[in-house]
């Protein structure tokens, strides 16, 4: 048995595609994620969808989630809700619908725990990008790293010599820690004329909670 997620929105095309590729078996069940209210095009593509699984691929163990995207934590609940009814091997395809709802609905599989194959098929029809949860998972860093990243944080840019001087180690041992860090995507190498400089990222903002207080400030100055 699986549970076969789909999202849908204004065209059914990928959907069931995604069908055609499955092959679901009698026990499958096939679950149509779709957002709340229905608006004129969408709810045709629904009936398309549905006439086709029943009327063409007898399929009869069909579950239709209507989520309102317009609160998200709501919509999330009720798609994990849907997830956890069913013990099952996970297919979450991803290719239909607003990118609200294929957000709010990624969300509603890696929050829930479990072992699925996503697919997200490209627009031109032409390539299918498929990931598991794994891919999602944040790159571990150590406390080592992140005093590196808030000292570049605290500076702004850095060169590599200057840098080791700064941390107290060699030329080389610095490179491969910045390196480390530019390839973890928490640094940007950046070459200004015949230089070389190493920035944060905004996923190494994230990191050292360099957002937040930049945040802090602003709202505090405005007060």
């Amino acid at each position: 048995m699986r549970l076969i997620l789909l999202t849908l929105g204004f065209d059914e095309k990928f959907a069931v595609r995604g069908i055609l590729r499955y092959a679901p078996k009698p026990d499958d069940v096939i679950a149509i994620v779709t957002a709340s209210p229905l608006v004129e095009k969408a709810e045709k593509a629904l009936k398309t969808l549905l006439d086709i699984l029943k009327s063409y691929a007898g399929i009869e163990n069909i579950e239709i989630v209507k989520v309102d995207i317009s609160n998200p934590e709501s919509a999330k609940h009720k798609i994990k809700e849907l997830i956890s009814k069913h013990d099952c091997e996970l297919i979450a395809n991803l290719s239909g619908g607003m990118r609200a709802l294929i957000l709010i609905t990624l969300a509603a599989v890696l929050s829930s725990n479990r072992n699925a194959l996503i697919e997200l098929e490209t627009e031109n029809l032409e390539s299918i990008v498929t990931l598991t949860p794994e891919f999602f998972k944040p790159e571990p860093i150590d406390e080592s790293d992140k005093r590196i990243l808030r000292k570049v944080a605290e500076i702004g840019e850095v060169k590599l010599d200057e840098f080791a001087e700064i941390i107290g180690k060699s030329r080389t041992t610095t490179y491969r820690i910045l390196k480390k860090l530019v390839n973890a995507g928490y640094l940007e190498e950046r070459k200004i004329g015949r230089c070389v400089v190493y920035i944060l990222s905004s996923k190494g903002r994230l990191v050292i909670g360099e957002y937040g207080n930049a945040r802090f400030s602003k709202l505090s100055k405005t007060k």
